[in-house]
């Protein structure tokens, strides 16, 4: 006769084996999605870095894990994240090779961005090869956007040089200005900058009476300051880093010089720029580039600029903080719309899914996002108003007023 105890056994064993060899092993041994990043924390990238990226990138951390991670259909739970991050030291040749190690030897899971457009001609071309997919929310650059079909994995999020510069000669043309001197820093940024500005000038009879360029890290740029004074000109255009916006910003003030428009790059539309002089009024009427505010009509914009304010004690970036906040968004929920990590799944999402973020409803394009709230932004009483783009808030104040 058999025995029953014996046949519970087998029958229990045969269940357990059934189950076990159902799901796959990754499921019971994945705890965690392993985020890897290679950025600024210190060298003249660091202002920007510290400013419109690792505080988004901390936040998010703090808010995915706080909800118990992101939901991966594939492992049947919430995954949290951990981030592994290095300081880059604002050198390029060192920022890829810390992400072939994030890639290689770290084998993290998915990547966040470094800061900078030098940084990203050099990291784009590598992390598409190893099949990464990477975000360009600190990065404008013709040069990238023309590498596109090379670097399938590489996501241009943020307003590009294309957009932005034509936004701004439109700016320029409508309210009268005739001449232009134009300045800008050595590096990847400036020198894409200025090739699509300026031909753009000329096109709608802007002249250009100066264009110089500066060194990254420069420490006295009055001398180009008052060659620009000297050339009497509408427009003082600043295609400028963030160390070298207060720069030019504190010289042009020590000097009394009242361009009647002064338009300058990252770093003015920093938070650190509305108090740095002091008050507001001392930067009434500075234009800057600019994609958002909190107060553009898009679900969770102005909660998300309250959480920051909240967490941080300052305010968000008004451009590369937004869209990196935006990225993250899109990683989440291609994450959980593919229910896997799988890198080459995950790409294909995102290039062609349409995405709700603070920044409206993010759709790429051969790679390129084609949805950005606002171009060209101007302070006026303490506030980065929209004055061009597609959620325009406010009419350009021309002239400037004079310094206070």
């Amino acid at each position: 006769m058999r025995n029953p105890k014996k046949s519970y056994r087998v029958i229990l064993v045969i269940l357990m084996l059934t189950m076990f060899l159902c799901v796959p092993l990754a499921a019971y041994s994945k705890d965690k999605i392993v985020f890897g990043v290679a950025i600024a924390l210190s060298g003249p990238y660091s202002i920007g870095a510290s400013t419109s990226q690792i505080p988004s990138y901390r936040m998010w951390v703090e808010d995915v894990n706080a909800r118990g991670g992101i939901y991966v259909k594939e492992y049947n739970k919430r995954l949290p994240i951990e981030l592994i991050l290095y300081d880059d030291r604002s050198d390029i040749n060192t920022c890829v090779k810390l992400y072939q190690k994030l890639m290689l030897e770290d084998k993290v899971d998915l990547l966040l961005s470094p800061w900078g457009t030098g940084t990203y001609l050099g990291v784009a071309p590598v992390t598409s090869k190893y099949e990464y997919p990477l975000f360009g929310p600190t990065v404008t650059s013709e040069t990238l956007r023309r590498m596109m079909d090379k670097i399938p994995y590489f996501f241009l999020i943020l307003n590009q040089p294309r957009e932005m510069a034509a936004g701004l000669v439109e700016l320029l043309a409508e309210i009268g200005v005739k001449t232009a001197g134009l300045i800008y820093v050595a590096d990847g940024f400036g020198i894409e900058w200025t090739e699509a500005l300026t031909p753009l000038l000329k096109s709608k009879g802007i002249d250009i009476a100066v264009l110089k360029s500066y060194p990254l890290g420069s420490q006295d740029l009055s001398p180009l300051i008052k060659t620009v004074r000297a050339a009497n000109v509408d427009a003082f255009l600043g295609m400028s880093f963030p160390p070298d916006t207060l720069l030019i910003t504190k010289q042009v003030r020590e000097l009394n010089y009242n361009p009647k428009l002064l338009y300058l790059g990252p770093g003015a539309q920093y938070p650190i720029y509305k108090t740095y002089f002091g008050s507001v009024e001392a930067i009434e009427g500075v234009m800057a580039p600019m994609g958002w505010n909190s107060r553009v009509p898009y679900p969770g914009a102005k909660e998300w600029f309250d959480k920051h304010v909240k967490r941080w004690n300052k305010e968000p970036c008004l451009w590369g903080s937004a869209f990196t906040w935006a990225s993250l968004q899109i990683y989440e929920q291609a994450i959980e719309k593919v229910g896997s990590l799988d890198r080459k799944k995950l790409r294909d999402c995102i290039a062609t899914e349409t995405f709700p973020t603070i920044v409206g409803p993010v759709k790429f394009e051969k790679g390129v996002n084609i949805q950005y709230p606002g171009m060209i932004g101007q302070w006026q009483k303490g506030e980065l108003q929209i004055v061009a783009g597609k959620e325009i808030q406010a009419k350009p104040v021309y002239p400037k007023p004079i310094w206070k």
